[in-house]
């Protein structure tokens, strides 16, 4: 992207039709947000349907801990996304100049130890999940080998959000497709085809993170970013790891945290009930998480906006782009939100086509996703954190919520009410944590206005 292209994105940012502007920015953001999230579900697809329940079981207790990768990634993406755009909306070059390389640097580091980790002590983490016997073995299998192209995945899914925090999300929608159609068309003849079974899947996902990480890296390398590169003289920047980190922690935190929730989860589904009540756990969470994806693709096609504009000092318009891109994605996820509590066994046979749900089955579900259609405001408040360089406030959230709120509620009402305890559980803390949310954005917004009534 030309110099003179970036201008006319940053002065859209800047001050067109925010309505408009959400409708271009969003769209593509969900559909490769959509995208992404489909990759984890065809992976739980293929296994159930190709392998069979145990398989779906293990790569049920193996996702939550892949989110260490992909927490990672966002990590040192998000944290250098935001620092970029910031830099775009007040015209700091030296900033935008120096800041492919230090995020490729951190990335090759980062990448580095969690590949140690997750092969070196993947079956204990595996166990550590919950996992037993086949189950164990199967999600230990999944996972190693899912852990030895973590270093493609850190780089593409980072890139990725630096090319969205220029404001040219439909290429980085692009790109995931090329990641997401690599991994589908690659499953079924890895597992059909070789029959490598599980680990076929994870072998699939690594050759698909490969390809991702050479079309993402070849748009910075090939001089079609904004920001000035050149690949002889990548530099690590000292002065800017300590704000790539002060807001790319706060992302590491809520995925560290989510992977507490899913250990906590699937230890006291294991210990209340079977390997048939991990796989029905397993099947609601992915389709909770794949509901949610599509207002990821607003809060990234949000935060540009907020980080350019907070560079600039354009506070007001800040403030009336988080309102609005709450209030879109709230409509989105609405939409979403009726079919799945009217029809939560069509959805959950698409993952567990063998299984007969009974109607407590049915309630739990719908309990799960009763408020999904509140969280886009939620992430929109974490994302608005994020953008100003504020992480401090996210990591705050997603501690109050994961560790003083969640493990208690969710070890404490199963004792009462057995496993059902665990799915209302999420519904519980998800409405107080709403509530600390919605405190949090109202004294963030409140300072804006404070800044807007000064000028």
């Amino acid at each position: 992207m030309t110099s003179q292209q970036q201008t006319k994105v940053t002065d859209e940012i800047q001050q067109g039709n925010l309505i408009q502007l959400m409708l271009k920015l969003s769209v593509p953001g969900i559909l490769g947000m959509l995208l992404i999230g489909l990759n984890t579900f065809l992976d739980a697809l293929f296994a159930g349907r190709l392998i069979g329940e145990s398989a779906l079981a293990a790569i049920s207790l193996a996702l939550p801990l892949t989110t260490i990768v992909i927490g990672c990634a966002l990590s040192v993406g998000v944290g250098s996304a935001s620092v970029l755009s910031r830099a775009i909306g007040a015209g700091d070059i030296k900033t935008q100049s120096q800041i492919f390389g230090t995020f490729t640097v951190m990335s090759l580091i980062i990448s580095f130890f969690i590949t140690i980790l997750g092969y070196g002590f993947g079956d204990r983490l595996i166990s550590f999940m919950g996992g037993e016997g086949e189950v164990a073995s199967l999600g230990a299998e999944y996972f190693k080998t899912y852990m030895l192209g973590s270093v493609f995945l850190v780089l593409a899914i980072g890139s990725s959000q630096l090319i969205k925090s220029e404001g040219r999300i439909g290429l980085a929608t692009g790109f995931s497709a090329i990641y997401v159609l690599t991994n589908t068309v690659l499953n079924p003849i890895f597992v059909a085809v070789f029959h490598w079974g599980i680990r076929g899947i994870a072998l699939a996902t690594v050759v698909a993170s490969i390809v991702y990480a050479i079309v993402n890296l070849t748009y910075f390398i090939s001089g079609k970013s904004s920001t000035p590169i050149n690949p002889k003289k990548l530099t690590f920047a000292k002065d800017l790891a300590i704000p790539i980190l002060s807001v790319g922690v706060s992302v590491l935190i809520m995925e560290l945290m989510g992977i507490v929730q899913q250990v906590v989860i699937f230890k006291s589904i294991a210990y209340y009930g079977t390997d048939t009540d991990i796989a029905f756990a397993g099947a609601t969470l992915n389709l909770y998480s794949l509901a949610v994806i599509p207002v990821y693709g607003f809060i990234f096609a949000l935060q540009p906006v907020i980080g350019i504009n907070y560079g600039a000092g354009n506070h007001n318009r800040m403030k009336k782009a988080y309102l609005i891109f709450g209030l879109g994605g709230t409509i989105l996820l609405s939409i979403i939100w009726l079919p799945l509590q009217l029809f939560p066994a069509t959805f959950l046979g698409l993952l567990l086509p063998n299984v007969a749900f009974t109607a407590n089955d049915l309630l739990n579900f719908r309990i799960v996703t009763i408020l999904l259609p509140i969280l886009s405001f939620v992430f929109c408040s974490i994302t608005l954190f994020q953008s100003i360089g504020n992480g401090k406030i996210a990591g705050i959230i997603v501690v109050i919520r994961q560790v003083f709120l969640f493990i208690p509620v969710v070890l404490i009402l199963p004792l009462f009410i057995g496993i059902n305890g665990i799915y209302y559980s999420l519904t519980a803390v998800d409405i107080l944590v709403a509530i600390i949310v919605a405190l949090f954005t109202w004294m963030e917004l409140d300072k804006f206005q404070l800044k807007i009534s000064a000028k």
